[in-house]
């Protein structure tokens, strides 16, 4: 098996991780109505910088990794909506995805695509990041799904992975962002464990 042929391989099984990554926070979301450490600048932000690396993978021909960013672009705005409907405030997330979508643009237009590329990869931080607080933040976090944050560690690997395959630094950085800061939400979820736990057990 060649090196490209791998590298595809590998991009495969990132674009069926990804493919089903945000889906355990949609269920959890829908199934107890619950979104008590969830941000929404996390939904928000990751529909619109999703649009970035669409528009950074079809320019770079990165064509397996397409469907998995078509399917988390809708999967956040799902997400979005979800939170929006159970009472969260997503004022702030979209203002916040105006930004990220006008200063892209900019990038892009300034510095190239392979730039973009690279400030997409570090804006993990931009979206991701906000998840991290509000976990962190909350008492009991107990509308975040820990299924959805294994799967973000699992998708940073593969992706990091195809990115060092096919010698693309943006997107070995988007791997090692992911699985940093998806690492520090299920933390915080382990530390108060028994807390979510006792909250699952009384009225939201």
């Amino acid at each position: 098996m060649s090196r490209a042929e791998f590298a595809n391989l590998v991009g495969i099984v990132a674009t069926a991780v990804t493919f089903v990554q945000i889906l355990p926070q949609i269920v959890r979301l829908i199934r107890t109505r619950r979104i008590e450490g969830v941000s929404p600048a996390w939904a928000a932000g990751g529909a619109t910088i999703n649009l970035g690396w669409l528009a950074y993978v079809i320019e770079g021909r990165f064509w397996v990794t397409i469907p998995s960013i078509i399917v988390a672009i809708v999967s956040f705005v799902l997400a979005l909506y979800l939170l929006y409907r159970n009472g969260a405030d997503i004022r702030a997330g979209l203002l916040m995805s105006g930004a990220i979508a006008v200063a892209s643009v900019a990038i892009q237009q300034a510095a190239g695509w392979t730039v973009l590329g690279t400030v997409l990869g570090l804006s993990n931080g931009l979206y991701l990041g906000p998840s991290v607080v509000a976990a962190w933040r909350s008492h009991a976090p107990v509308g975040v799904s820990p299924w959805t944050w294994g799967l973000t560690v699992l998708e940073g690997v593969k992706w990091g992975f195809y990115g060092v395959l096919v010698e693309a630094v943006p997107i070995m950085v988007y791997g090692s962002t992911a699985i940093l800061l998806a690492l520090l939400v299920l933390l915080r979820l382990w530390m108060t464990r028994h807390r979510i736990r006792a909250a699952l057990t009384s009225p939201a």
